[in-house]
């Protein structure tokens, strides 16, 4: 999906003054990961908010997570493969929108 990028900082990324436009599939997993639910004026219930989940090591977060993640991507019409949250340093998403 082409969308407006943002750069380091989370801000809208500009070159020569024009917005930058590209392929934002990542960066909107990203967005959806770190947002809490109310993130999102216009979608009120999408948001993970992982930083919650990183707190609690217990296997039952990890579940918790990796349900949450699924049915947060779901509803931003991303066709999950797989979904693994067994290595907290390097969760792993397949998919694509």
């Amino acid at each position: 999906m082409e969308d407006f990028k943002l750069d380091d900082n989370k801000d809208l990324s500009f070159n020569k003054g024009d917005l930058n436009i590209d392929n934002t599939d990542q960066q909107n997993i990203e967005l959806i990961l770190l947002s809490h639910k109310g993130s999102f004026k216009e979608f009120p219930i999408l948001g993970v908010g992982i930083t919650d989940y990183l707190k609690s090591p217990e296997i039952i977060s990890r579940l918790r997570l990796e349900n949450e993640i699924s049915n947060q991507l779901e509803y931003d019409n991303f066709e999950i493969k797989e979904v693994d949250v067994n290595n907290l340093e390097n969760i792993v998403i397949d998919g694509n929108y």
